[in-house]
């Protein structure tokens, strides 16, 4: 089964000129796979510099359009993995 690789601009402009070797999303099947993107800013490009909320928020607002150009939902996500390089940007919940 060949797999689809899905342009989602800016995203994927963004993607490529950060040189990161990974597509925005990906089809295998009636499977997506969203790339592990950083939290950009609209608007230079640029990778987002803010609280840990803020960043998870951006990268959810940002699959959005991804899985809606291959066709899809957030509705129809399974699993969303967060990766954190430092256990001290989470706070303990209220």
């Amino acid at each position: 089964m060949a797999r689809d690789i899905i342009r989602v601009e800016p995203l994927s402009g963004w993607l490529e000129r950060w040189k990161a070797p990974t597509a925005a999303v990906t089809r295998h099947g009636d499977t997506l796979y969203g790339s592990g993107f950083p939290p950009f800013d609209p608007d230079p490009g640029e990778v987002l510099g803010a609280p840990i909320e803020v960043r998870i928020r951006r990268v959810l607002e940002q699959l959005k359009p991804c899985v809606e150009t291959a066709g899809s939902s957030l509705d129809q996500v399974l699993t969303c993995n967060v990766h954190c390089t430092s256990a001290a940007r989470f706070r303990p919940s209220t």
